[in-house]
């Protein structure tokens, strides 16, 4: 079965999921980018719902195929979560159906992503914070522990990130760096990582942050995380100049929070690794297969590939060196 927009109110209304009778006016609204899956939005009669059904190949490319298994991982990642930050920050699992890879979830409702909200212009120290502290906080309660590293074994999305975001690189130090970061984060397993932490997975309100898009969890090493997150800050200091100083603020102000609450947890070569990884996601968002689509001026590409060798070439680098790339 096939979910889409002629199909969706069916399934939803004969599963009790949402009410969505015959007589009643509905609507259908797609989310995301659809590289990987489905993802709908059903609204009705004031409530809505989340559906997401796994792709068995990429959209942009149909000839390589791509476990969706990932939807499985995904779903037990919602259900982790959602037992360790109780309340509306993950969202609940309504439905999944495993036969046919789609997952039925709780709406979190039309805040705008953070991903918008950086690209507007629009920088709030305190959810770089709060990012900062989900991740220590998930990090920190799923160390070393043996059942969340068998239960989170997602190696195959873990080697589709490394064959096509990790070894794109054709520059011989930067690619015997991303192997050599690739290496570390395939051996070395940790703690329970959310696996696509970045600014399109956050919604940002006044008074917290709520995160999603799981399919990537993964047991392995922490600073995958923190480092993808802080590709994403830097690449909108980078694109909108007039607002860099704050983003080079809350990119300190993500990591200083996430140190504070890791602790005696945090892996020396974490630091190190996190900005090897926030170089290597820059380069990929502005030359590899799924670049971002805000980032247009080829003078700010140049600027960009600049930090980010810097990023991952320089042992001595540290977050508080940003500003200065």
């Amino acid at each position: 079965m096939i979910i889409d927009k002629d199909n969706v109110a069916e399934y939803v209304h004969a599963r009790h999921l949402l009410d969505v009778p015959p007589d009643l006016d509905y609507s259908v609204d797609p989310l995301g980018g659809g590289f990987l899956n489905t993802v709908l939005r059903i609204s009705c009669g004031g409530r809505s719902v989340i559906i997401k059904q796994a792709l068995p190949a990429l959209r942009l490319f149909p000839d390589l195929k791509v476990t969706t298994d990932r939807i499985v991982f995904e779903h037990r990642a919602l259900l982790k979560l959602n037992e360790l930050f109780p309340g509306q920050t993950i969202p609940s699992v309504l439905h999944f159906n495993d036969e046919h890879r789609i997952l039925v979830m709780g709406d979190l409702g039309r805040t705008p992503l953070l991903e918008t909200m950086l690209t507007d212009g629009q920088v709030d120290p305190f959810t770089a914070e709060r990012l900062g502290a989900f991740a220590a906080e998930l990090h920190q309660r799923t160390y070393d522990d043996d059942a969340l590293r068998d239960q989170f074994d997602n190696g195959a999305m873990q080697q589709l990130r490394l064959q096509y975001c990790f070894y794109f690189v054709t520059e011989p130090a930067l690619l015997e760096v991303a192997q050599r970061l690739g290496q570390t984060f395939t051996e070395e397993k940790r703690v329970l990582l959310h696996g696509d932490f970045w600014t399109a997975s956050v919604m940002a309100l006044d008074t917290g942050i709520q995160i999603f898009d799981l399919e990537f969890a993964y047991y392995g090493h922490p600073a995958q995380d923190i480092g993808f997150m802080m590709a994403h800050y830097l690449l909108h200091a980078y694109n909108t100049p007039r607002v860099a100083g704050a983003v080079f603020d809350a990119a300190g102000r993500l990591w200083n929070t996430y140190v504070a609450g890791m602790g005696d947890l945090l892996p020396e070569d974490c630091e190190l690794n996190a900005l090897r990884q926030a170089g290597l996601e820059m380069l990929f968002r502005i030359d590899g297969i799924n670049q971002v689509k805000y980032i247009t001026d080829d003078g700010v590409k140049v600027r960009i590939r600049l930090a980010a060798k810097r990023l991952m070439l320089d042992d001595q680098m540290k977050v508080d060196d940003i500003k200065i790339c």
